[in-house]
């Protein structure tokens, strides 16, 4: 399988660590990654509030970048993920916006046509490569207990998206136990992190994340685990501010979903990605030969 990989401007700017992990587990399932000139998706919260049209061109010009050299997008973001599905729904069902984007893309030579497809890892693993494939290949099963979280982009809208349910995911923790890891039920499963109230009303967004870390904490997790790259930053670094403001205590490790997947694969190279979270967890790296790093802490509550 061979896509025009797209990480997103968050992975690869602010966790290049977790990027890595997808680039290390990639060729163990056949996957070659393709690097384009990509731009930013862009962002909706923030281009497309100000202008649909830019957005649009903006977003159709990433596509028709893949699409000349006959590649299909496997992105690492969620966001990224919604933006481009969002904005090839609105191409692909809608003519006159097609013809309008197409028009501002031939000054520089491009042409949006819809043949390229956009997936997520998320689909590519479960749906392409399937759980039972990649359990095959687990050679060291993780016994932890951990919560899920799919994040907004991930799942709405539904219709368009078409990754899993948008009101009782399963697909997640399907490919979550193929690890030996037991996902948690909670309340609040699908609710927002509060990243995306972030930049209008930081307060409120923060209180959103204390009520969700406050749900996945009676379950008692050894972990996170998440999809999207700001929900990773959104839990992990902003777990720290909810603690200063309300005066909790959480301290609760997040895993971006491959760095897992390399870990139970017994990847080489994992050492400085599990070393560079904020929030120290019960999953430490393989590297035979390196004093001090040893074969995973099994943690069970």
């Amino acid at each position: 399988m061979k896509y025009a990989f797209f990480p997103g401007c968050t992975m690869a700017y602010r966790l290049p660590f977790v990027e890595k992990s997808i680039r290390l587990v990639a060729p163990h399932f056949n996957i070659e990654l393709v690097d384009l000139p990509f731009t930013c998706c862009p962002e909706p919260n923030s281009v497309r509030s100000f202008s649909d049209e830019t957005w649009l061109a903006l977003a159709a010009r990433n596509l028709a970048l893949a699409e000349k050299s006959k590649l299909d997008v496997l992105t690492a973001c969620t966001g990224c993920h919604e933006s481009f599905m969002t904005a090839k729904h609105e191409l692909d069902t809608h003519p006159d916006r097609k013809d309008a984007v197409n028009e501002v893309l031939g000054e520089i030579g491009m042409e949006y046509t819809g043949v390229s497809a956009v997936k997520h890892m998320h689909q590519v693993l479960f749906d392409d490569i399937g759980p039972e494939a990649i359990a095959e290949k687990v050679k060291r099963p993780l016994e932890l207990r951990v919560v899920t979280h799919s994040g907004c982009h991930m799942l709405r809208p539904e219709a368009i998206l078409q990754i899993d349910d948008c009101e009782a995911p399963v697909k997640f923790d399907g490919l979550v136990e193929v690890l030996g890891i037991e996902p948690l039920e909670y309340m609040d499963k699908t609710m927002c992190c509060g990243t995306g109230t972030r930049r209008a009303n930081r307060e409120a967004s923060f209180a959103i994340l204390r009520e969700k870390m406050t749900s996945m904490k009676m379950v008692n997790p050894d972990a996170a685990v998440v999809f999207c790259p700001s929900c990773f930053i959104s839990f992990e670094s902003g777990q720290r501010i909810v603690n200063k403001t309300f005066g909790t205590d959480f301290k609760l490790p997040v895993y971006y979903y491959t760095e897992l997947l390399a870990v139970a694969l017994e990847i080489p190279g994992m050492v400085p990605i599990i070393k560079a979270h904020r929030v120290k967890g019960p999953v430490t790296a393989s590297a035979p030969g390196v004093p001090g790093e040893g074969r995973p802490v099994e943690a069970k509550n």
